[in-house]
């Protein structure tokens, strides 16, 4: 059984009544972080992990309905069991696990495995099928080391500070 199919809203889990980082105006939506590629305005429920609430607020406004959870914890939608964990990208960014009987999908949006001290690290979580998102995959993109461009960065800091 797929437990999550794409439609034109995006991801969809229908044994859960709930979407993915939906690119539509769904009533339910589960959001991996707080980037606005993940997190679009007019849902009518969103559902994150608590680390996300403040970035979540500013971004879709005051108003915005916003039901959260801890990482690690699980939490009943319909008939599938959902909780988030750690992704490693921003503060807040988290993969969403979800099962159904003995099956476990794992869907990220962003992730990221190099350590990153202003977010919680990134989880390796069993599943029985893992989707990622992929818009830095291509080989177009080709990323320096971390600590390099944290050097670069310091240095420039430095060099404007004399």
């Amino acid at each position: 059984m797929e437990i999550l199919q794409l439609t034109s809203k995006g991801l969809y889990c229908a044994l859960g009544d709930f979407y993915i980082d939906p690119w539509g105006k769904v009533e339910k939506a589960v959001i991996t972080h707080g980037h606005g590629d993940h997190a679009r305005w007019g849902m009518g429920e969103y559902i994150a992990v608590q680390e996300a609430f403040h970035i979540l607020k500013k971004r879709l406004g005051q108003e915005a309905k916003i039901q959260t959870y801890s990482y690690s914890e699980i939490f009943k939608m319909g008939e599938v069991e959902v909780s988030f964990h750690p992704a490693g990208h921003i503060l807040g960014s988290s993969q969403v696990r979800i099962q159904y009987q003995d099956q476990v999908w794992v869907f990220t949006g962003d992730f990221k495995r190099d350590e990153d001290l202003t977010c919680a690290p990134f989880e390796v979580v069993p599943c029985d099928v893992f989707i990622s998102e992929a818009t830095f995959s291509l080989p177009v993109y080709q990323w320096r080391n971390f600590q390099d461009e944290v050097q670069e960065i310091y240095n420039w800091w430095m060099k404007n500070k004399e």
